[in-house]
């Protein structure tokens, strides 16, 4: 009878562990179901936010729990993020530009993920206001020693990237670069070689997904993907959108750090 009994609870734990949604699904949910994001976006605290996640039946460890509930704040900005993409005239290029200053402070961890003639689009975990003045200053690509780029604009939109402590900014330049490449005032064609370059150099390269990363050194993925943010090991976005990657070379000479 108690062998039975104790076979019973092993089949209902490891039915509950099979239905559990963890991470994915719910970057998953974010991503792609509207109706999900309104039901949670109804709930007015965060204890109710995590009463409605245990009811669809999610289960999170406790910094991705966190991080979870602070990422709401960045669905109410979409509606101001998919307005300025709608009325985006000019075409978007992927790029990974390290970005050095923001407004005369400097910078380690910012990077812009996209840009177009009239605007671009930043991720950093400095926290930027809607309809405040910026100026960026970035190196190109491959020449740090030259002088840096510099673009002036206003945020049109500014948002917490889900599961993240980092932040998305959508940025609308004063003048387009066409404007200030005929002004002398912006090195367009560098930029678009040293663009294509660097594209180039990281197609060239073996790298590692976090989840791999993490597997080869015996880690969970979130703490990896917490020592990329805290800049213990490299990484690079390959292009906007694409999943965070490790360079394999990092892996030879990495040891665990201690937390």
């Amino acid at each position: 009878m108690e062998r039975r009994l104790r076979n019973h609870r092993l089949t209902i734990a490891k039915a509950r562990v099979s239905t559990m949604k963890g991470v994915t699904e719910f970057l998953h949910q974010i991503q792609n179901n509207p109706e999900f994001i309104a039901r949670a976006q109804a709930c007015a605290s965060d204890a109710e936010r995590r009463s409605f996640l245990r009811e669809e039946g999610f289960e999170f460890a406790p910094e991705e729990l966190e991080a979870a509930l602070s990422s709401w704040a960045f669905f109410d900005n979409l509606k101001h993020v998919w307005k300025a993409e709608d009325s985006r005239k000019s075409k978007r290029y992927e790029v990974l530009l390290k970005v050095t200053e923001i407004n005369g402070q400097p910078m380690n961890d910012t990077v812009i993920l996209d840009i177009s003639a009239w605007g671009a689009k930043i991720e950093s975990m400095v926290s930027l206001l809607p309809d405040s003045p910026v100026e960026l200053s970035f190196p190109l690509p491959g020449k740090e020693k030259e002088p840096h780029a510099r673009l002036a604009g206003k945020v049109v939109w500014a948002g917490q990237i889900p599961i993240s402590k980092r932040k998305h900014a959508g940025l609308e330049f004063y003048n387009s670069l066409d404007q200030l490449n005929r002004e002398g005032k912006f090195p367009l064609e560098k930029v678009k070689m040293a663009i294509q370059k660097q594209r180039e150099d990281i197609e060239q390269k073996e790298f590692l997904s976090i989840k791999e990363f993490a597997g080869k050194v015996g880690v969970h993925w979130f703490t990896v993907w917490r020592w990329t943010v805290e800049q213990r090991i490299q990484f690079k976005q390959v292009k906007s959108g694409c999943k965070i990657l490790i360079p394999a070379s990092e892996l030879l000479q990495f040891s665990v750090p201690s937390e």
